[in-house]
């Protein structure tokens, strides 16, 4: 796994394409204005986390599948919160750690590595998080919905803020064959499936957000880049899930849960 993510070229077009950055999501726009680039987008949604959420100096917050830190670190230097960060890459684990180091947040958190599966063993469930947050990776373990929001309950109280930033189908999923053409996932989980899953495991959706409409003209531009460096698709294939976006076969929502008072 590590090899793909490193050396596959679709991995690099990225990597390319966020000005080297860790980063590794699609990024949005704020205020209806196009970023001029990826990077620009994907800044933004730090910008746009850090408002919805009020996070601040005070707040203590976990990020789950963090990668390499580009996420949190931002939430951090932005905010002087501190923060733990799961990664189930060993690799990602150790990059995180030395870019927190590089930008001397080491003081204010640190990274680990963890599954989404075992992340309430690995983390503790004593932390008392202000906020558990997850940007874009939930849906690889959609497959495993009801183990992962179990251990986001176990980890959480009822008055930690939950943010899972995910990708729902809208189709029945033999049906969106673009989006597994280019994330190639096992399964890709619907609205109501994510809202069935919260309630058998005592989670409360207090908003979901459709950002989907935010998000397209930042996939635009990877999808322009990805036709020019590849105009078959065959490798670069960014223009499927682009198409599976603005088709509406997948949406991009923004999940705030909080833990049910009552979970025993």
């Amino acid at each position: 796994m590590d090899n793909y993510v490193e050396e596959s070229p679709l991995c690099k077009f990225r990597t390319r394409m966020m000005g080297g950055s860790p980063f590794i999501n699609y990024g949005i726009t704020l205020d209806g204005v196009t970023p001029p680039d990826m990077l620009t987008a994907n800044l933004n949604m730090i910008t746009w986390i850090i408002k919805e959420l009020n996070i601040t100096k005070d707040s203590h917050v976990l990020e789950l599948a963090a990668g390499r830190g580009g996420y949190i670190l931002g939430i951090a230097e932005q905010t002087g919160c501190t923060f733990v960060g799961t990664d189930i890459l060993p690799s990602f684990v150790d990059e995180a750690n030395d870019n927190a180091k590089k930008r001397n947040l080491d003081s204010k958190g640190y990274f680990i590595q963890a599954s989404f599966q075992n992340s309430s063993e690995k983390v503790g469930t004593n932390k008392k998080f202000t906020h558990v947050i997850s940007i874009g990776s939930v849906y690889y373990v959609h497959s495993e919905i009801d183990v992962c929001l179990s251990n986001i309950a176990d980890i959480a109280d009822d008055k930690t803020a939950i943010l899972l930033w995910d990708m729902n189908r809208r189709k029945d999923w033999t049906e969106c064959k673009k989006f597994e053409r280019h994330m190639k996932v096992k399964y890709l989980i619907s609205q109501s499936e994510m809202l069935e899953s919260c309630i058998r495991n005592n989670l409360v959706v207090n908003k979901m957000i459709d950002v989907t409409k935010d998000m397209l003209p930042c996939l635009k531009i990877l999808r322009d880049a990805a036709l020019e460096e590849d105009p078959t698709s065959e490798i670069i294939t960014f223009p499927y899930v682009y198409d599976a976006f603005n088709e509406g076969e997948v949406v991009y929502p923004v999940w705030e849960l909080s833990k049910a008072v009552n979970r025993i």
